[in-house]
């Protein structure tokens, strides 16, 4: 079922289509890693690569992290069903939809216009597209792919696909078939733990890198490139794209940050790397300060002054108080937010505000 489009994302003023879709199946295509089919609404048009959010209606548990999450469907615009793959990492969302039976429902929101630069396939044919991918970043990618060769469409196209081992890799079966089928793709596997793998490798190994690229790509500058995967990887790339000469309006890129190969744990934000970044300065001055003090012959505990290494340390313990106090607010700030959300969006808040029509 299809609900007007009357929703903001965040302070933008994008329009949102919602609908609630029924859960139709759902399978294992890699080592801690599902792909979960369901129904297709009508009237559910979208862009291969294109992402929605998806929302649990009325879940068993939740936690900080929230009861939406944004995902990428790995299904094209002209299958019956959508898809949705993804890592199962140990957070309450995760576990709610693993327990999901079939005919139950979660709500999807998707923009009703792509935003210029967003991650589907370029118009031009004449510019070659490659895709940088690690991971469960290839779900994009795997649409876009599958898209284009199905509309027969005439982008040559490179796929470069990083994972630990083929076992992690999803949709990579599927891939190699459509390489061997279609002289427009090119698949670029290559696996960096070759050694910890139960199926024996020919491809390539090691991390994707520039030699790599310009080993398969002739003139690295001319193509549109595609870059997916966690966010130290999307990083990488980009470095290396741009010490290459790519334009970096030639370069767009969609960060997987939630699961982290081989662990069940959540990659930090941003936010948290900058407020250790804060407290670890804070450690190293202070720490250098001590030592200068220690050095210090002769120290007047009388007044503190410039020329007082004492005053040094206060001022350096006093920093550190500081830096942590600020770290601390940040994080309860990010923690109040979390909950906020899911405590005042619920799904069933979301439907109220499309204003919620069934169809018998």
């Amino acid at each position: 079922m299809k609900h007007g489009p009357a929703m903001h994302m965040g302070s933008s003023a994008k329009q949102l289509a919602a609908y609630e879709v029924k859960l139709k199946g759902k399978e294992q295509i890699a080592e801690d890693t599902c792909a979960f089919v369901f129904e297709k609404p009508k009237g559910f048009h979208f862009s291969a690569g294109q992402h929605v959010r998806m929302t649990l209606i009325d879940p068993s548990e939740t936690d900080v992290k929230g009861n939406r999450r944004f995902f990428t469907m790995a299904s094209t615009p002209g299958e019956p069903n959508l898809v949705f793959a993804m890592r199962m990492s140990d957070t309450a969302f995760k576990r709610v939809l693993s327990r999901m039976k079939v005919g139950e429902a979660v709500l999807i929101e998707k923009l009703l216009e792509s935003p210029r630069g967003a991650f589907v396939l370029h118009e031009d044919a004449a510019r070659p597209a490659v895709f940088i991918v690690g991971g469960i970043g290839i779900v994009p990618a795997y649409s876009m792919i599958k898209d284009a060769i199905r509309r027969k469409l005439r982008h040559k196209m490179f796929l470069f696909y990083s994972s630990r081992r083929p076992e992690d890799a999803p949709y990579l079966n599927e891939l190699q078939s459509l390489a061997e089928q279609n002289p427009s793709f090119k698949l670029i596997a290559t696996v960096t733990e070759p050694e910890k793998s139960v199926k024996a490798w020919q491809g390539e190994t090691g991390s994707i890198n520039r030699a790599m690229l310009e080993k398969h790509v002739d003139g690295l500058r001319s193509p549109i490139y595609y870059v997916a995967g966690l966010p130290e990887m999307v990083s990488a790339m980009q470095a290396v794209l741009s010490e290459a000469g790519v334009d970096k309006d030639n370069i767009r890129a969609e960060e997987f940050a939630g699961f982290r190969m081989g662990r069940n744990e959540h990659a930090p934000d941003s936010r948290m790397k900058n407020h250790l970044l804060i407290v670890a300065s804070a450690l190293v001055a202070l720490a250098m300060i001590i030592a200068h003090v220690g050095g210090a012959s002769h120290i007047s505990l009388t007044a503190l002054s410039f020329n007082n290494p004492l005053s040094y340390l206060v001022l350096g313990l006093l920093f550190g108080v500081v830096a942590f106090k600020v770290f601390a607010l940040f994080r309860l700030k990010d923690l109040m937010r979390s909950r906020q959300g899911w405590k005042q969006l619920s799904a069933r808040d979301i439907l109220k505000a499309h204003k919620l029509t069934r169809k018998k």
